[in-house]
């Protein structure tokens, strides 16, 4: 079963967090310009078997009240998840009630707290995507997911704890031979808009397979896609770092130290249907330390619970809407148009979000 919380709920629990991380002397704040909000419902006591301090004795409406959450960096909700040995049920809910008193004391002495609002455009466009997604779940056509994530670059900037612009689609990264043949083509790049660092970004699909195989009674295998995908992703950062010198002197700047990979793929619903299962995946993706694995489903709950903790809630009706379906119609005649149209005419007063690198 998933937690549910409801949108205002995510929103009260920001607001009481004053829209800064919780964990004791972090205190950062966790709306990066006016374009990302990274900040993450962290639950004190898991809503699932398997689950960080998971409490068998709490109700799914004890799970899923506000209390039962606070709000965090990335950094720290992966850490107080990863440690939950170390980081109890006691141990968060007093670091919660010390905040909430820190933030109460702060207002209490007129000192002002961070504004969480997306910018217009940012925040339409998630909302398109987060509707598309609703009726898209089942859509196995990779293309589909490049043209929404390139139309709509800011939904994987919501991953990054850092101001991330894309700059590239299938962008060039080296490879090819002495006769100018063969070449690495990464989906997305993604370039820090501070120190121009980039991640490299590649895409699958929802219906990716992430598991493989049963193994033995108690281990799953993990599929052939995913890892392949891994391994993909693992040599374009190499290609890019060996002719880094060549590919730098193109029209788009941007930096290679030691870049991030990510790796988009599958749905936790759609396959983690036992705890051997989400055992088996969790192990293995949180010991892939060069290379982070994202479901959709995961991405786009996250885009959603920056709709609804920024203010902008609005209800995902999964009926499809004539704008979706209008792209569905043009994707099954084998014509992907521009989706979004709307919101680039305002992006476009805004100045272009992406460039292709060289």
């Amino acid at each position: 079963m998933r937690l549910m919380i409801t949108s205002k709920d995510r929103r009260a629990v920001a607001e009481i967090c004053g829209n800064r991380c919780a964990f004791p002397e972090c205190n950062q704040e966790l709306m990066i310009d006016d374009t990302t909000f990274i900040g993450e419902l962290a639950s004190i006591e898991a809503f699932s078997e398997g689950g960080p301090r998971y409490n068998p004795e709490k109700t799914p409406r004890e799970l899923s009240s506000p209390e039962n959450f606070l709000l965090l960096c990335p950094n720290h909700h992966k850490m107080v998840d990863r440690m939950a040995e170390q980081y109890t049920t006691q141990w968060l809910r007093e670091a919660r009630a010390a905040h909430l008193e820190t933030i109460k004391a702060a207002i209490q002495k007129g000192t002002p707290q961070p504004e969480v609002k997306l910018s217009p455009n940012v925040e339409i466009s998630l909302k398109e995507a987060a509707k598309l997604w609703e009726s898209s779940k089942e859509n196995s056509s990779e293309e589909y997911w490049q043209q929404l994530f390139q139309q709509c670059p800011m939904v994987l900037a919501q991953l990054f704890p850092q101001s991330m612009i894309q700059i590239g689609r299938k962008s060039y990264v080296g490879g090819k031979s002495l006769d100018n043949s063969g070449g690495n083509l990464v989906d997305f790049v993604y370039a820090n808009t501070k120190t121009n660092n980039v991640v490299l970004v590649e895409i699958k699909t929802p219906k990716t397979k992430l598991l493989g195989k049963l193994y033995r009674q108690n281990a799953y295998a993990i599929s052939e896609e995913l890892t392949g995908s891994i391994v993909q992703v693992l040599n374009y950062k190499e290609s890019l770092l060996k002719e880094y010198y060549s590919l730098s002197k193109g029209t788009t700047p941007f930096s290679a130290f030691s870049p991030k990979c990510v790796v988009i793929a599958g749905a936790v619903e759609n396959e983690m249907d036992t705890p051997i299962k989400m055992k088996s995946y969790e192990l293995f993706r949180n010991d892939c330390s060069r290379v982070e694995i994202v479901a959709y489903d995961e991405l786009f709950d996250k885009v959603q619970s920056v709709i609804d903790m920024t203010g902008g809630a609005e209800p995902i009706r999964i009926e499809p809407t004539p704008f979706t379906k209008q792209v569905c119609c043009q994707l099954e005649r084998g014509r992907i148009q521009t989706i979004f149209q709307e919101a680039r005419k305002r992006e476009a007063r805004r100045g272009p979000y992406y460039r292709g690198i060289g």
